[in-house]
This record gives structure tokens, C-alpha cells and sequence, in this order.
């Protein structure tokens, strides 16, 4: 059984993400991976301005447990959907998230006390707040972190693999159909991220004309690869982790634009097609204009 709460963030991310300068626009985005997706939209928001983008605008990767796999295009919605939520909440709301019987064991103006400011509390209890809450999966700081943003002209996203190995074709048209009927951006890789990653060194469509079948497919060719990770790894020598994005993919992030583009891009033509669609949101990011936000 999976907990209420999945939002979470650990402890060395958050020191960064304090001294972080909150943008005007933001792409807020829920991913499957834990580790290549994130590092790669990371890299993105590292080196934004090297890529053209305004300071201005941004991505931010919503983040779960390591330990949380639940990475099917319905549990990549659901992240979204946990912290659509928690933007809702009225600015002294928090408690209302907080479950009741840890209210009942402490008092509510104990936990009110604790979200405000829990070095006011004695040490003992905050403790004993804190197990029970790690507990229920509630990470109150990252939860406070999010609750800084909220602006009018923000735009939030998915990102999936298609992976027919795992995705079955109703799943995916069902998540497709759900982000456009709520307004969600929906970027979808086919087979897989990894085939956006090898974009950046290779004209696929050429290089690998014999064999789209293959890439299609993207079948386990070790305890460690499918093909098209294979394939990715021999060129960028990396395994899952992305060694040094600034050199490894910001020079190549245009060849990318360009290769992908060779191939459909509409999100309803990926559920059976390889391509995908994260260009757009590097082209997007582009496309802001400050001067919307010039008071």
C-alpha cells in the first residue's frame, strides 16, 4: 500500500534549494526516474541561460523517496496531482494534511506550533512528531519549500516513457486524455528517455534506419541495458547516472532539437510511434518573453 504522501526531498537537495531565486514562470514536472530524468531536467535548470532561456523561467522536478518506484504513467500523474493539492491549501491550512490522530495525541496548537516553527517545541516531542510523520511519508519542509511558489502563469507536466514491455496502450491513451481534459502538459519518450539522450549523438533516423525495429521494441540485451540504453551508453559512457551534463549534453541539446524533430512528436502519435516530445518544452522555455512581468 502506497502512502498518502509521496512528495518528498531529502536533505542535501533542500540546502540547495534555499538559496534558489523564485522565477516568474515555472514548469513544474512529475517523471518516472528517479535518476536520469532528474538530473537531465536539472542540468536544464542549472544552465538555462547557456541554453537561450530567461532566468526568469524555470523547471522544477517534483521529488519523491528513492525508495518510491511507483513509476506508472497514472502514479506520474498522481505525484502531479499531490502537489496540484497542496497548492490549493489556503496559506494557514497546512494542518489539514496533517493526520488526525497525531492531532488528537499532541493538540492542534502543538502541531500548529511544529508547521510554523518546530525549534519551539520541545525536544522530545518534535521528535516524536517527526518519527510519526517520516512515518505516514509526510515531509513537512519540502512541502513548505513547494508552497513558495504559485504563479498565475505556471504550466505543469508529466513525463513518461511509452516502454511497451510495461506501459499497456489504454494506460497510456487514458493518461494522455486525462492531462488534456485538466490542462497538463504531457512529454512522452518512445521508447524510452534514453532514446531523447541518444538524440544528442546521433541522427537516429539515418544512423539507425535498419534498425528502428529494434529501438521500437527496445528489448533487455543485459542485466543492465535495453538496446536503446546500450546504444546510449556506448556513445555518452554513462550508465544511469549523468556523469557531467554541462559537457556530455548542453553542446548537443540543438543536434537533439534537430534529430527529433525527424520523428512525430504529437503526443497521441508516440503511444505507437517512436519519437517524443521533450523538445518542446526546451523550445517553450525558449519562447518566454520577461518583459510580460516588467511591473
Amino acid at each position: 500500500m502506497m502512502n498518502k504522501f509521496r512528495l518528498s526531498s531529502n536533505a542535501f537537495e533542500r540546502e540547495s534549494e534555499e538559496e534558489k531565486i523564485l522565477p516568474k514562470k515555472l514548469f513544474f514536472i512529475s517523471i518516472e526516474g528517479n535518476v536520469t530524468e532528474k538530473q537531465y531536467l536539472q542540468g536544464l535548470s542549472k544552465y538555462r541561460e547557456d541554453l537561450g532561456i530567461d532566468a526568469l523561467v524555470n523547471v522544477e522536478v517534483l521529488e519523491r523517496r528513492n525508495s518510491d518506484t511507483n513509476s506508472a504513467p497514472s502514479h506520474v500523474i498522481e505525484l502531479l496531482e499531490e502537489y496540484l493539492d497542496l497548492r490549493k491549501l489556503d496559506k494557514d491550512d497546512m494542518i489539514s494534511e496533517i493526520p488526525a490522530s497525531l492531532i488528537n495525541q499532541f493538540g492542534e496548537s502543538v502541531i500548529k506550533q511544529y508547521i510554523e516553527d518546530a525549534s519551539q517545541i520541545e525536544e522530545g516531542k518534535r521528535s516524536s512528531i517527526n518519527t510519526q510523520l517520516t512515518n505516514f511519508g509526510y515531509d513537512l519542509e519540502y512541502r513548505k519549500y513547494l508552497r513558495k511558489f504559485g504563479g498565475d502563469s505556471d504550466e505543469f507536466c508529466i513525463l513518461i516513457d511509452r516502454d511497451i514491455q510495461a506501459h499497456p496502450e489504454t494506460n497510456m491513451n487514458n493518461c494522455i486524455i486525462h492531462c488534456k481534459n485538466n490542462g497538463y502538459s504531457c512529454y512522452v519518450t518512445n521508447p524510452c528517455f534514453e532514446f531523447w539522450l541518444l538524440l544528442h549523438f546521433s541522427n537516429v533516423i539515418e544512423e539507425y534506419a535498419d534498425k528502428l525495429g529494434t529501438i521500437k521494441d527496445n528489448k533487455k540485451v543485459s542485466n543492465a541495458h535495453t538496446y536503446v540504453s546500450n546504444e546510449l551508453s556506448k556513445k555518452a559512457h554513462h550508465g544511469k547516472k549523468i556523469r557531467d551534463f554541462e559537457t556530455t549534453y548542453l553542446p548537443r541539446i540543438d543536434d537533439a532539437i534537430t534529430h527529433a524533430k525527424a520523428f512525430p512528436s504529437d503526443v497521441d502519435e508516440l503511444v505507437d510511434n517512436i519519437g517524443c516530445n521533450i523538445w518542446k518544452l526546451i523550445e517553450k522555455m525558449r519562447a518566454f518573453d520577461p518583459t510580460e512581468f516588467i511591473e
